[in-house]
């Protein structure tokens, strides 16, 4: 048998195929080569996603499995908008101008979409005109609803309380629950509840990697909490692969992480052994709509674990309920508690916090005189 030195190459164990370059189904020959305004858009954009869509917006570094299919979810259904719901019927997934951007931003509108869905779904055309060439063809919001739109301003702060409590939901005894049928998934569970980790960081937390002293942590997050000697390091699962130090302080917490230390092997992550992490995702989600913890049935998900810690961490370090939860008074350690708050939840702003724990009073301030002040501006020296 002969073999064909130009397509094949050697590897440890045999020959392995190069990938088809100018072959029919190479992405960059189909977009080279389709017809403009093809019938068979979808072949197209499945072409540019091929080559782009694991690249960052602006790093160079790949994106995470879930951005890669929101973003393919959104451009799929933006371009069958714009071909089947607007005047522009021969549109093409290689070319992009701003009329179209405003016919489909009118049919958000009049879907009356939330604002931060719009938001959102702007970044996503921004990302996607680079990948075409067109950079700084997506304006911003105003361009396309007006100066007085109300999707002007996207607040993030939250507007209710996303814990488990607030629904009524027994947390300890629902965590025993998916325990009792689950022993890994309640498990991920109480992390979630006891250190506020997303579910992801909770699948892929290792701790016999994570205990950390006080000298081995990063000082830009002990320094929020100079009372506590041990800390657990995160960082699998982050967002951005951005690594942070929590501190370990209740007995609930000790205790949990001396359970984790007898129940998982070394090297090991919280999840059954033998499974891959998608097969332990897929078991988790399921899992949890086995019990009712999802938005249709009890109304609680799992990110609202974090929720209640957050918003728990915050009547700790304060005295007193978070806005969210009815607090009305401005405790003079409220930003260093907000501060101390974002960095154990793996952010590095305090105002990030107001989208687990409501708007600080400095943010209800300015919200309350931004209209007054566009209404009647300072005059000026001339006037």
């Amino acid at each position: 048998m002969s073999l064909d030195k130009e397509t094949c190459s050697f590897k440890a164990g045999g020959y392995h195929r190069r990938p088809p370059t100018g072959a029919a189904t190479d992405p960059q020959t189909i977009i080279a080569n389709a017809p403009k305004g093809t019938r068979d858009w979808k072949r197209v954009l499945d072409a540019v996603l091929r080559v782009h869509n694991k690249q960052h917006a602006k790093l160079i570094k790949v994106v995470a499995d879930k951005t890669t299919l929101d973003r393919e979810r959104f451009y799929f259904k933006f371009w069958d908008d714009l071909r089947f719901n607007t005047r522009f019927a021969d549109a093409d997934p290689r070319y992009l101008t701003n009329r179209q951007v405003l016919a489909v931003t009118r049919l958000w509108a009049d879907r009356g979409l939330s604002v931060a869905t719009v938001h959102n779904y702007l970044s996503f055309l921004r990302t996607y005109a680079a990948w075409i060439g067109r950079p700084g063809l997506v304006r911003d919001v105003a361009h396309y609803f007006g100066e007085d739109s109300h999707y002007i301003h996207r607040d993030r702060s939250a507007r209710a309380d996303r814990s488990w409590i607030a629904k009524c939901v027994d947390v300890e005894a629902k965590i025993a629950d998916v325990r009792a049928h689950d022993p890994w998934v309640g498990l991920q569970l109480e992390i979630c509840y006891r250190f506020g980790l997303r579910a992801k960081e909770a699948r892929h937390f290792r701790p016999h990697e994570a205990v950390k002293s006080r000298e081995e942590a990063n000082p830009r997050d002990t320094v929020h909490f100079p009372g506590c000697e041990r800390f657990l390091r995160v960082h699998r699962g982050t967002k951005g692969g951005r690594p942070r130090d929590i501190p370990l302080q209740t007995p609930e917490q000790v205790e949990l992480i001396d359970r984790l230390l007898k129940i998982v092997a070394k090297g090991n992550y919280v999840g059954e052994p033998g499974r891959t992490a998608a097969q332990n995702a897929n078991r988790f989600y399921n899992t949890l709509r086995r019990f009712g913890i999802t938005k249709a049935a009890l109304g609680v998900t799992a990110h609202g674990l974090r929720h209640q810690h957050a918003n728990d961490r915050y009547e700790e370090l304060t005295g007193e309920p978070s806005p969210v939860r009815g607090g009305q008074s401005e405790a003079d350690n409220k930003r260093s508690a907000r501060l101390a708050i974002a960095h154990e939840l793996g952010h590095g702003r305090p105002e990030v916090s107001n989208a687990y724990l409501g708007p600080s009073l400095a943010h209800t301030r300015a919200r309350q005189l931004a209209p007054a002040d566009q209404a009647a501006p300072e005059p000026t020296a001339a006037a």
